[in-house]
This record gives structure tokens, sequence and C-alpha cells, in this order.
């Protein structure tokens, strides 16, 4: 099975706790991502998504100009590059959360989402399937190849006895 190191996003949008929320909102327009990693030292400690800035911004009626230390979800769960794709989503039943960092010896080297994850399994499970009816074909042909084989044998006289 692949693993998450295979899907991963490397070019993930980072800031620091200190950052403004303004700051966020323009990172996340720029690079599509949906969230923004907040990383102290390479290492992440909290994560802030688009619905938590309309949350804070809209809703709570926060500033722009405050920090994004003050509206980001920590601590996070993260991933392993290594970790088995079914691994990971074992994590995203329990867990409930659609971005995962990615980090190796604690420091982050990507993003993961649910979609990505649920999306290459799902194209694993087609590519197994597609390999299973290929198979079955092939085995109904050599059926029906031993059955004609089988049918002209019988016809000839000097076999029979």
């Amino acid at each position: 099975m692949a693993r998450v190191k295979k899907i991963m996003l490397t070019d993930v949008p980072t800031l620091k706790k200190e950052a403004k929320i303004d700051e966020a909102v323009k990172l996340l327009a720029q690079k599509g991502s949906g969230c923004v990693v907040i990383t102290e030292d390479k290492k992440p400690i909290g994560i802030v998504t688009e619905l938590d800035i309309v949350r804070s911004v809209i809703s709570k009626g926060r500033s722009t100009k405050d920090n994004v230390g003050s509206v980001m979800v920590s601590p996070v769960t993260q991933m392993m590059p290594e970790m088995k794709l079914d691994e990971a989503l074992k994590i995203i039943d329990t867990k409930r959360f659609r971005r995962y960092p990615v980090t190796e010896n604690g420091e982050l080297i990507g993003l993961v989402t649910k979609k990505d994850i649920v999306n290459a399994i799902s194209e694993n499970v087609r590519f197994h399937r597609n390999i299973q009816n290929i198979v079955l074909v092939i085995f109904v042909l050599f059926e029906f190849f031993i059955f004609l084989f089988s049918e002209y044998f019988w016809e000839i006289p000097f076999l029979v006895k």
C-alpha cells in the first residue's frame, strides 16, 4: 500500500504564532491549500484553516490584526511520511480533522489532507478491482477453451473405447 510521503504537499504555507491574521489570509489566497501551519523552530504547533478565520473574524468579531496564535487549533495531530495510507485513515476516523502536518524528526516536511488519502485509497482499490476483473476474464476464457478442447477430443473415434 502507498505511503503518506507519496501524496503529501511539500510546499506547506507556514507562519509564526505572532503573525497577524491578515497575513494568514493573504497566504491562504496565494497557496490555495486551505490552511496555514503555525510553526516554532520548524515544528508544527498549530494549524489555522479558512474556516477558523471565518469563525473568529466574522462570528466573534476579532480583528485581522490579531495574532494567528489566538485562532489556531493546537495541538495538531501529525502524520509520519512512512505511514501507510490505511494507518492514516484510522487517524482521520478518530480525530476527524481534514488536514494533517507531516513531520519527520519533529520537523514539518509536508501536509496531507483527508481528501488526498481517501482518493489515493480509492485509486488503489480501483486498480486492484481491475486486476481481479482481468484475472476473472482470463479464468473464464481458460475454462471455455478447456470445454471446447475436451468436446473435440471426446468426438474423436480412436479415443472412445
